[in-house]
This record gives C-alpha cells, sequence and structure tokens, in this order.
C-alpha cells in the first residue's frame, strides 16, 4: 500500500466545518482488540474466528458506518503470522477511510509504568508497523488498561500522538459535571497538548449486553442534551468472545439491530473515525485529570480487604452510589507490584538491565527484548487470569532472559549486592554468561530467581496461594444455585459463575512467599497436610528474618544466630549457616551448617522447601523421578530414604536433579491457585513445592552439615 500523508492535526483557532454532520450526534466507536504475548494460538485463533473477524465483516457490509480500530502489537504479530486476510480486511476498509487505526506500545506496556525513553520506543515501533502495513500513520493512540498519568504527554507527543480515548471517570473525579462530558478536551504537560476523548460508561455497559432500543434511548438522550459526542470504546472480545456473546450478538440478531440503528437514525446520527470528530469540532476546553484507571482496575488493586471495606461502602450508599461514585477512589493501579511481588520483581529487573544494555550490535535486539518483556498482563490481574497465568509469566522471564543473555554475553561470573526490586533492602545478584538469580538475605536468605539463559527460563517464576476478594463469591457461589440473567446478556463484571465444591476446598493461602531454600524446624511427625494447605507450626525464626550476609566469588555466605522453639516456655539457640555456590554449567550447590549454642540438647525436624517452577507444569505434568520410580503429583506424595530424586514434566523438556549428601524423607505436593477468568473459576498449577526433612538432635555445641545440589538438564 501507498503510505498516506499524516492527517492535519486540529488547530483550535479554526472555525467549525460545514455539512449537515455538524447538527448530528456524532457517535465514535471504537474497538480495542488485544491478546498477550504468549497465550496460545488455539485461543487467539477462537477469538479471531468467534468475535474479531465476524464483527469485522459485519460492519465492512454496512458502507455508510466508520469506526475505530486499536489491534495491539502483540495481537498484530500473532495476525501477520497467521491471519493475513484478516489483516487485508482492515487494510481495504482503511484506504476506504472507513476505519481509523489507533496506535500504543507494540508490546502493550502500561505506558506510566515504563521509562520515557521506553515509552516513546514503543509508540513509535508501533506507529511504524501500522504505517508500513497499512499506510497511514495513526494520530490517535489506546492507553494500555486505561491508565493515565500525566507524566506519560511529553511521550506521548513526542511519539506524534494528537489524542488518547480516557474513561469518563477520570473527568468525573477531577470535578467535570456528567453532561458535560459528551465533547472532547485539551490538557497539557509542560507546554505540551493532547486531545482526551472522554469514554462514556453507559455505552460501555450497553454495547453488545442490552437491546438495541435500550442504547437508542441514551444515544437520543445525549442529542437532547446538546452534547456533540457519544463515545463508546471498549474490547473487541466482548463481541463474540466473552460468555454469551456469540450467540446474543451474532445468531440472536442483537449485532444487526444495532447496526440498522445505526444506519436508520442517519437523520440525527452519524458515526465517524476519532480524527474526523477531532478535525471536524472545536476542544470544548481545558482539562486536567488525576492519575486514575477504570473503576474497576482500582477495586481489584485493593486487595481483598480494602476489596471488602469498598464493596460494604458501595452498599451503605445503596440506590445513591452511582451519584457519588466519581468522589470514591480505590486502589492506585501500581499497587499491584505491592499485593504481588512475584509482579514487581519481574518489572525492576527489567528496568534494571535497561539500565545496562551496552552499546553496539547486541544492543537493538536486547532492547526488543526488554520490550516485550514490558506486555501488561503478567503484573495484574482482574477479571482475566493475567498474573495468575503461569504461561504468560514464562513469556515474561523468557523475554528477560534472552535481553540478559545479550548483555552478559562472555561476562564472568560476577556476584554484587543492590535493591534490585526497589524494597529498600539490598539482593544478592549472582550472574555470568549462562544465568542471572538472586537471593534475598533480609527474606530468610530464600532463592527468588535462577533464570537459565539456554532454557529461556526462571525455574522460580512461582506464584504465592494468596486471598482474593472473589474467593468470597466462589465460596457463596458453591452455595447457591446459579442464576439467570433475563433479556438480554449479562456483562463480564455481572456473570454468575458456578464454584465447584472441589474450588472451595482448595482455598488455602501460604504462609510464606513460594520461594527456595526456605529453612523450616518444626516437631510434627508427619507435616505433609499441615505444610501443603499453609498450616505447617513453624518452631523456628528464620524463614521470613534478616540473615547476615558476605558475597564471594561464586555466591554467598549468609548466617544468622536464631532461635528453634520445641516447646512453649522452651527455645534453643541456633547458629545457621548456608552457603550458596553456583557454577556455569546450570548447577547450584547450597552448603549447610548449624550448631547448637544452647545448653540443652535440640531435638527437632530440619525442613528445607524448594519451590520450582518448569514449562509444562500448568497442565498437571508434574513428575517426582526416585530412582527408576516415577511418582505423579496428583496427590501429594512423600517417601523415605531419599537420596536424589528429579522434578520433570511428561513432555520433553527441562528437568531438575536434587542431590542430598544425607538420606532424608521427602514430602512433596504441587502449588495451585484459585482464580477467576472470564470462562469462570480455575484451579491453576504454580509450581512443584518439594521438602526434603531430617530428624535433627543436637547436644550442646554440637554441629551438623548438609548438602543440596541443584543440576538442570534437559
Amino acid at each position: 500500500m501507498t503510505d498516506r500523508p499524516a492527517e492535519q492535526s486540529f488547530d483550535p483557532s479554526t472555525m467549525l466545518g460545514t455539512g449537515s454532520a455538524q447538527d448530528k450526534l456524532r457517535l465514535l466507536f471504537v474497538l480495542h482488540n488485544h491478546q498477550p504475548l504468549g497465550n496460545f494460538d488455539e485461543v487467539i485463533q477462537a477469538l479471531t474466528d468467534r468475535a474479531y473477524r465476524p464483527l469485522l465483516e459485519a460492519i465492512h457490509d454496512r458502507p455508510a458506518l466508520k469506526f475505530t480500530l486499536h489491534l495491539s502489537g502483540p495481537l498484530l504479530l500473532w495476525l501477520e503470522r497467521r491471519a493475513t486476510d484478516y489483516l487485508d480486511l482492515i487494510g481495504e476498509l482503511v484506504q476506504r477511510g472507513r476505519l481509523e487505526l489507533l496506535s500504543g506500545g507494540l508490546y502493550e506496556p502500561i505506558l506510566a509504568a515504563v521509562p520515557h525513553e521506553d515509552r516513546t520506543a514503543q509508540i513509535t515501533l508501533m506507529s511504524e508497523r501500522l504505517r508500513s502495513r497499512f499506510g497511514v500513520r495513526p494520530r490517535g493512540l489506546w492507553l494500555t488498561e486505561r491508565i493515565w498519568d500525566s507524566t506519560i504527554i511529553p511521550s506521548l507527543v513526542e511519539a506524534g500522538i494528537a489524542y488518547v480515548l480516557m474513561d469518563d471517570r477520570a473527568f468525573l473525579t477531577s470535578g467535570f459535571e456528567a453532561e458535560r462530558l459528551h465533547e472532547y478536551y485539551l490538557t497539557e504537560a509542560e507546554g505540551e497538548s493532547l486531545a482526551v476523548f472522554p469514554i462514556d460508561k453507559r455505552l460501555r455497559y450497553l454495547i453488545p449486553f442490552r437491546p438495541p432500543t435500550e442504547i437508542e434511548a441514551h444515544l437520543r438522550w445525549i442529542a437532547r442534551m446538546g452534547g456533540r459526542l457519544a463515545i463508546a470504546a471498549d474490547d473487541g472480545e466482548k463481541f463474540g468472545g466473552w460468555p454469551g456473546t456469540a450467540k446474543w450478538v451474532y445468531k440472536d440478531g442483537w449485532l444487526k439491530g444495532f447496526l440498522d440503528l445505526l444506519e436508520s437514525a442517519s437523520d440525527w446520527l452519524v458515526t465517524q473515525t476519532v480524527s474526523e470528530a477531532l478535525d471536524g469540532i472545536r476542544p470544548a476546553g481545558l482539562c486536567y485529570l488525576p492519575t486514575c484507571s477504570y473503576i474497576e482496575m482500582e477495586e481489584w488493586s485493593l486487595g481483598p480487604n480494602g476489596g471488602r471495606r469498598f464493596e460494604e461502602l458501595k452498599g451503605r450508599l445503596g440506590p445513591d452510589a452511582d451519584r457519588f461514585m466519581p468522589h470514591l477512589r480505590g486502589g492506585h493501579w501500581k499497587h499491584f507490584l505491592v499485593r504481588y511481588p512475584e509482579a514487581n520483581r519481574a518489572h525492576k529487573k527489567g528496568l534494571a538491565l535497561g539500565r545496562l544494555l551496552p552499546g553496539g550490535r547486541g544492543a537493538k535486539q536486547a532492547r526488543l527484548e526488554l520490550l516485550a518483556a514490558q506486555c501488561n498482563d503478567s503484573y495484574w490481574h482482574g477479571i482475566f487470569g493475567g498474573l495468575y497465568l503461569p504461561h504468560l509469566r514464562h513469556e515474561i522471564w523468557r523475554h528477560l532472559a534472552r535481553a540478559e543473555a545479550c548483555i552478559r554475553r562472555r561476562q564472568t561470573l560476577k556476584v554484587e549486592a543492590t535493591d534490585l526490586d526497589c524494597d529498600g533492602a539490598p539482593e544478592v545478584w549472582v550472574h555470568g554468561s549462562r544465568f542471572s538469580a538472586q537471593i534475598q538475605p533480609h527474606r530468610g536468605g530464600r532463592l527468588v530467581e535462577w533464570t537459565d539463559f539456554a532454557g529461556e527460563i526462571n525455574l522460580l517464576n512461582t506464584l504465592t496461594r494468596r486471598p482474593e476478594a472473589y474467593h468470597d463469591a466462589i465460596r457463596r457461589a458453591a452455595a447457591q444455585p446459579e442464576q439467570h440473567a433475563h433479556e438480554g446478556v449479562p456483562g463480564i463484571h455481572d456473570l454468575q459463575r458456578a464454584a465447584p465444591a472441589d474450588l472451595v476446598n482448595g482455598l488455602c493461602y501460604d504462609q510464606w512467599e513460594r520461594a527456595a531454600f526456605l529453612d523450616h524446624f518444626f516437631t510434627e511427625s508427619d507435616p505433609l497436610s499441615a505444610w501443603g494447605s499453609g498450616c505447617l507450626d513453624e518452631r523456628g525464626d528464620f524463614v521470613e528474618a534478616l540473615w547476615g550476609f558476605k558475597p564471594t566469588s561464586s555466591g554467598v555466605v549468609l548466617e544468622r544466630l536464631g532461635r528453634v522453639r520445641t516447646e512453649p516456655d522452651c527455645s534453643h539457640p541456633l547458629l545457621l549457616q548456608k552457603e550458596y555456590v553456583f557454577t556455569d554449567h546450570r548447577s547450584l550447590t547450597v552448603l549447610y551448617r548449624m550448631q547448637n549454642q544452647g545448653s540443652d540438647r535440640l531435638d527437632v525436624r530440619l525442613g528445607i522447601e524448594l519451590n520450582f517452577f518448569l514449562p509444562g507444569l500448568a497442565f498437571g505434568q508434574s513428575l517426582i523421578t526416585l530412582g527408576d520410580q516415577r511418582v505423579s503429583l496428583d496427590n501429594p506424595a512423600y517417601a523415605p530414604e531419599v537420596e536424589r530424586f528429579a522434578v520433570s514434566t511428561r513432555e520433553p523438556g527441562p528437568r531438575l536433579r536434587i542431590e542430598l549428601d544425607h538420606p532424608a524423607m521427602l514430602y512433596s505436593h504441587l502449588v495451585a491457585t484459585v482464580s477467576q477468568s472470564e470462562d469462570g473459576y480455575e484451579r491453576t498449577v504454580q509450581g512443584v513445592a518439594t521438602m526434603p526433612t531430617w530428624d535433627l538432635h543436637l547436644d550442646p555445641g554440637q554441629e551438623w552439615e548438609g548438602q543440596v545440589r541443584v543440576t538442570l538438564s534437559e
């Protein structure tokens, strides 16, 4: 396709144009189609066939209609490989002037969560890809998760963006009246101006879930109010990809009725692209918007207790809740990085690697990998699985591994102490040309990352089982019969999800964040059930405590003088030392030394908890191999007198071999979470937990030494 010249940006000093559209309500129908990096091909294909393609074909057959579309970068990259005919259809509509394409970050990052240089790079890469494929330069941008922060304005302007769309909530919370939000406004930062179009929440909830007659009534209300714009912008997946919508939208005739409405209302309503509205009418004035997102995102970020209080507050307001909602604030969207250290670890690792980008040939590829690792879905979750989906987190760590491999090519093993996750306490960062690892001295001396560059895998990419606000709904759903809506189809936030009893039984929570080399002391003869359900009677004070540390040439030595409680009124001072020794040959050895420094004999059990991730675990393919015996982990397992074992999956792939220098009683179980998705509530395996244990009988001054060696192979 030939390259079209960029359209002229709107000049507020120009007069309104002429033509019949000036007296009509302009409907800006905007679709956002997105799939995250790492999502399964069959999932994206199904959504393309059920939602993206049929909607586009239906609009294509209505030549009078215009709309605006955002294809996220990850989805665009997939479509270029797997569905070029769909892109050709888009190209035809673009060339006919019926479809405007929006830019965004190429890998769909939350722009306010990445540095300025990365924002401009992400947007420029996306805009150039659209220009190359479709011959147009986008003027507008879709804000990922509609997260607004005024600090991004200079970056957007520098990248050639003239306008964005933002939820009307942002305007309401800043002081605007609802009746004034059927216009667009200008905002600025550091003297750089940007147009902002308020998305009508009412239209988001009506389309496509309510009959076209209700949508028409709302549009006529906007027109009577004197509004010039009706702005409907939301996910394209809801046109066939969300539960119940395929039948409702296509088979039951909702889409035909909606498109008929748009065509038959031509005497008072016209569909336009956003740029046509930008060029055709004046801005309504100036706006300054607070840092925010849509209300559901603010609620999700609160966590379970805050979420319950927020729901209680809305309940107390009763029918006045909507009126006062602009004055109620949920959490900051970035609080997900506080709630989930696993997400924060990946986010801060990417920022740290960005500061290490080398010059020369390898820098460009490393930069692209770091940009890919910014794909937003794995850093938070709401209705959709997001962070809870292991394959999405794995994709982020794959790109981080590739980037770091480029950066550290031919580097020798190095150990440094630095605060990688920005929590005020240093991690020990061990890295070389083949791997990267993090140990946290301030949190029990635990291993929280071990990334193998060759396998492109973080072996500690597990997720801790935590309470979520919707777990209350799971318990309620299990006790109540499913209810059905009447006319229309329920929106994604109103679905009645079934909750089998086994999911309720799976609602257990961890006492400590999942990691490796967590040091437990207990007296139970059979701790498997208590440990697996998050109720281990911990007798030591080592798991979450601050340890002293000293880096070595190949790792770190950590030490803590703690206490072990064997009776309510009896605790023993115990000096515990562990040393991490890494090699470039995909192996790690941890040496343990402990001494009873009390005046009484210490009788206790020691357990070293190891949590590991391998691709395939989420499909229930986990195996523990003991000698020639392969033990499925469908149920918790134990085995005595174990000196070596392996963790693997049924499919070919990475394999972890663990060797112990003392025979141990070994306990193992799967780490599975219960989370929500658009299809319901799901149990998802996040990793494999193993714990070799030993009975210790230490007289005063007596020492014990042990060793755990972990080796990665294919």
